[in-house]
């Protein structure tokens, strides 16, 4: 359990629908997998906002990582009738199949509130982005506060040696394998590193298996077949063993193995030695630390790597991950009003500011996400370039849901472990076979 500390700064002005800030007081607790310093950092900026317009309120985030045990601890509290004040889930399916849906129909036993009438007071409706809202919205009514967009299929490349070397930013998949064997094969790249181990071309953390479960399923899959052919695969409208799910997973082996020789993947593999053995953040921080020349992760790595000291645009660069450049796949953190949470006012209170231009501008700058709100009310000014490339491919992209948007949570688990185990022995039979097999129970119908 973290308990964030408050600086003074101010919200703005309150709507209609905001409560008087004299009779908003005590604790309200958030719980959330936000345990990295990017993460931290930009939820304590709009802490500090919240409780300069909040004086009496106080706000600790309890958190459990990584994201799979968060949502089953989260499931024990609220069984118990033990629920936080206000909770982290990804928009989509993380949020409404766990958390509204929960009979498998309706709403008639969701476990948190609507916040249609809320958010039409407010004025929510209207500000916010129409997609982002429609991802967190059941049955015509919004069921969480969206507080920021990500982009999955991203690629960080450490700029500043790639403009030293000469070397381009991969458009495609046989230019990614390419590069990477130029980094691996070249003396003078290989002596930036701070040790004999070398530069990797990619890193990656995978100790909790989702990090290459989300390379291959929503970038390189994306990338092969297209936005629409990867939204209709994964809700259920494909058979599970179509050439391009294949092709997906022996583009991840090529990057795990290091090649098309799979007798060896440790030894000769793109990416980190450790990639199974350290967290996500470790393996993005590989870049800054130039022990890696890139990594395969979400934006917010870019939050992650700015908190250490990275520049973007300077340091490092976020592009598209090679071939998928024409999808924009996103998920969105939400926080919904738990039914039966201790501090029901003191939680709006803070859905209120997090909802606010202020929060949405300093929030985001922070934790490498853009903002859900409409861009056209925002001040940009202060945001990088990086930042404003990914609004521009948000603007014009072919926008799709993250696996935790279309999933059953407790699906995702077993796909990354299964396609870590098939790695891991030098093969895509395992996660072939348990894709072709498990398909009408993976996906949705």
């Amino acid at each position: 359990m973290v308990c964030l500390g408050l600086a003074a700064s101010c919200v703005g002005c309150a709507s209609s629908a905001e409560a008087d800030p004299s009779e908003v007081a005590g604790n309200v607790e958030i719980f959330s997998w936000w345990t990295s310093g990017g993460e931290l950092d930009a939820l304590e900026s709009v802490l500090a906002l919240h409780q300069a317009h909040y004086p009496r309120a106080t706000v600790t985030n309890a958190t459990v990582e990584p994201a799979d045990q968060a949502r089953e601890v989260l499931r024990r509290r609220i069984n118990q009738g033990l629920p936080p004040d206000t909770f982290q889930a990804n928009t989509g399916a993380d949020l409404l199949n766990n958390w509204v849906r929960t009979n498998g129909k309706d709403y008639a036993e969701s476990k948190v509130e609507s916040l249609e009438d809320i958010a039409l007071e407010a004025g929510w409706i209207d500000a916010f982005d129409p997609d982002v809202l429609a991802a967190a919205s059941f049955k015509g009514k919004l069921w969480a506060l969206p507080v920021n967009v990500h982009r999955i299929n991203s690629l960080v490349i450490r700029k500043d040696l790639f403009e030293d070397f000469g070397l381009a930013v991969p458009r495609t998949i046989p230019e990614l394998y390419a590069l990477c064997e130029r980094i691996e094969n070249d003396a003078a790249i290989q002596q930036e590193a701070p040790d004999a181990e070398g530069i990797a071309c990619l890193g990656l953390g995978n100790r909790w298996n989702w990090p290459l479960s989300q390379m291959t399923f929503e970038m390189i899959l994306p990338g092969l077949m297209g936005a629409g052919a990867y939204e209709q695969f994964w809700t259920g409208r494909m058979s599970g063993d179509i050439e391009d799910v294949v092709a997906a997973m022996e583009v991840a082996l090529h990057l795990y193995c290091g090649g098309t020789d799979t007798s060896d993947c440790q030894a000769t593999s793109y990416f980190n030695s450790d990639v199974d053995d350290i967290d996500w953040d470790a393996g993005v921080l590989k870049v800054a630390e130039k022990r890696a020349m890139m990594a395969a992760m979400g934006d917010w790595a870019k939050g992650l790597l700015e908190s250490h000291g990275q520049v973007p645009g300077v340091d490092f660069d976020i592009v598209p991950f090679p071939g998928s450049e024409e999808a924009f796949v996103f998920t969105s953190d939400t926080f919904p009003l738990p039914k039966g949470a201790l501090n029901r006012e003191g939680a709006l209170a803070l859905l209120h500011t997090f909802a606010s231009a202020e929060a949405q501008v300093a929030f985001n700058q922070l934790k490498g996400s853009i903002p859900s709100r409409r861009i056209d009310e925002l001040d940009m000014g202060d945001f990088d370039p990086v930042a404003l490339a990914t609004l521009s491919d948000f603007r014009k992209g072919r926008k799709v849901l993250a696996l935790s948007g279309l999933l059953a949570s407790n699906v995702m688990p077993t796909l990354a472990a299964e396609l870590t185990a098939s790695m891991q022995y030098g093969s895509i039979e395992i996660v072939r076979n348990y894709v072709a097999a498990n398909y009408d129970s993976i996906t949705p119908r």
